[in-house]
């Protein structure tokens, strides 16, 4: 039961809340980043610095590391100007965590066999096509692009 509570409490306090129909129901996630709430807060404030990890990354990325340097340009351009609108650097720190916890969890074949079926089998609520457009109206304030055979 202590489980149950401690996942319902960190759906409610972050953007994906979670429709739990069942106490006996364990749903697995690993969160991170800003909560919905936060996000104009942090839109507003703008970031000057960011985590020294992000920075690293940011520059591997400008460096053409990872390949297509000029593609990302802009994008780095946004994250180390302070306009970071996507929060990237924001919620770096808190997405090294969450990824220390998967590796953690994975290290455990049966724990993470059991975590994967019971996520697998709780999934319904976070469907994709209703997730997106959820997230994209909501947080980014994205509006829907209709096809013209949408009407």
């Amino acid at each position: 039961m202590q489980l149950q509570h401690f996942i319902k409490e960190k759906l409610e306090k972050n953007e994906f809340k979670a429709a739990l129909a069942n106490e006996e129901l364990v749903f697995f996630t690993f969160l991170f980043g800003a909560k919905i709430l936060e996000v104009p807060k942090l839109r507003e404030e703008g970031s000057s610095k960011i985590p020294l990890q992000c920075a690293r990354v940011i520059r591997m990325v400008r460096d053409g590391y990872f390949g297509f340097k000029d593609y990302f340009q802009s994008l780095c351009d946004t994250v180390d100007g302070g306009k970071d609108f996507y929060l990237l650097g924001s919620d770096f720190e808190s997405y090294l965590e969450a990824q220390a916890a998967v590796d953690k969890a994975f290290a455990d074949p049966n724990k993470w066999t059991q975590m994967s079926i019971l996520s697998t089998a709780g999934s319904g609520i976070f469907s994709s096509d209703r997730t997106i457009q959820d997230y994209a109206g909501k947080t980014w304030g994205i509006e829907l692009c209709r096809f013209p055979s949408d009407g």
